[in-house]
């Protein structure tokens, strides 16, 4: 089968080459009449237009931007702060008429690496830190962006970012459950990695080491933790790696501290959808958050406000949308980037 080209629609129309491309590519160099010929002349020969492979090769660009998850692509679309990150980046891409993949990079898993080295996009953002799939992306020379800080001395990580304080964050909320008299007290984080023991407790003597492997991990919960365990510093305190950050997670934590004679009098998850998975579990056994048992999250998403739960607010649209902006715009000066927090206390915080 002979392949139409540019040329031969040029030469039998007696038009340069220009003219035929302009047709397809910058209409507004040409008139209405002459355009319609051309599109008509090429569409009798069964030419449908450029080889946007070959172009994306001719110019080194794809206009097309990867985000990093470290759990399955499902997860992108049930989580509610994916949700809503994604919706801000995508809508400032979908304005500069760019497009969006998204890359299930699992933490430890060296062949989904692949993933990053063989994506044709111009620019990584990842959702969970310097994770080693932004370091991959960095490898290859692209541009990345992340939301989370993966050590407290932000000017030490390589690359772009936009994130709260969570380290400053982690502690405001411990210093509220201290001045409200809470002296035993559990963190509900997510699981590090795939293969970290699921509903272990850690004590204060194991702290330094699991804090050091959500770090080496890109895990948003590392500073947060380490904020709480500072702020809580001198009390009574249990850390608790409780599987994939969702509220059937919370939920399943729930069964263990709530059903034991020693149970706490407050409960921090590092993420509002695992403390509303506590809540769950509480109100099942008949106890009420705030009387009973205080319980507080993290992110500020909208249900919390319905449910009375306390939790730190970070603006999620505003990263999605500055980490969209700083990968289209590498002329942009401010590359580093730490957003605002606020403390929302509610009813499900309370005095012991």
């Amino acid at each position: 089968m002979v392949r139409i080209t540019q040329q031969d629609i040029a030469k039998v129309m007696g038009v340069s080459v220009m003219t035929v491309s302009n047709a397809f590519n910058r209409p507004d160099q040409l008139s209405a009449e002459l355009r319609e010929r051309v599109l008509a002349r090429a569409a009798k020969m069964g030419y449908t237009g450029p080889d946007a492979l070959a172009r994306q090769l001719r110019s080194g660009r794809t206009n097309t931007f990867a985000v990093a998850f470290e759990e399955k692509l499902s997860y992108a679309f049930s989580d509610p702060f994916s949700v809503a990150w994604l919706a801000a980046f995508s809508e400032v891409m979908e304005k500069h008429r760019a497009s969006i993949t998204l890359l299930s990079v699992p933490a430890g898993d060296a062949d989904a690496l692949g993933a990053i080295q063989n994506a044709a996009v111009d620019g990584v953002a990842g959702l969970c830190g310097n994770q080693p799939a932004m370091e991959r992306a960095r490898q290859r020379g692209l541009p990345t962006v992340y939301c989370t800080l993966n050590r407290r001395d932000g000017s030490h990580e390589p690359g772009d970012y936009v994130v709260i304080d969570d380290h400053a964050a982690g502690k405001e909320l411990a210093l509220h459950l201290r001045r409200l008299g809470h002296r035993r007290i559990f963190l509900l984080a997510e699981a590090a990695y795939p293969t970290q023991a699921i509903l272990k407790e850690y004590r204060p003597a194991e702290f330094e080491t699991l804090v050091d492997t959500y770090a080496d991990y890109g895990f948003a919960d590392y500073l947060r933790l380490s904020g709480m365990v500072e702020g809580l510093a001198g009390l009574d305190v249990t850390i608790v790696p409780a599987g994939t950050n969702s509220r059937r997670a919370g939920h399943v934590a729930g069964t263990l501290v709530l059903d034991r004679s020693d149970r706490p009098t407050a409960v921090v998850a590092m993420s509002d959808v695992m403390a509303l998975g506590f809540m769950d579990a509480c109100r099942q056994r008949g106890l009420e958050p705030g009387e009973d048992i205080s319980i507080a999250g993290f992110d500020g998403l909208p249900e919390t406000a319905e449910a009375g739960l306390t939790t730190v607010r970070q603006p999620v649209r505003d990263k999605g949308r500055i980490a969209a902006e700083l990968l289209l715009d590498p002329t942009r000066t401010a590359r580093r980037i730490i957003l605002p927090h606020e403390l929302i206390v509610r009813r499900s915080t309370r005095p012991v």
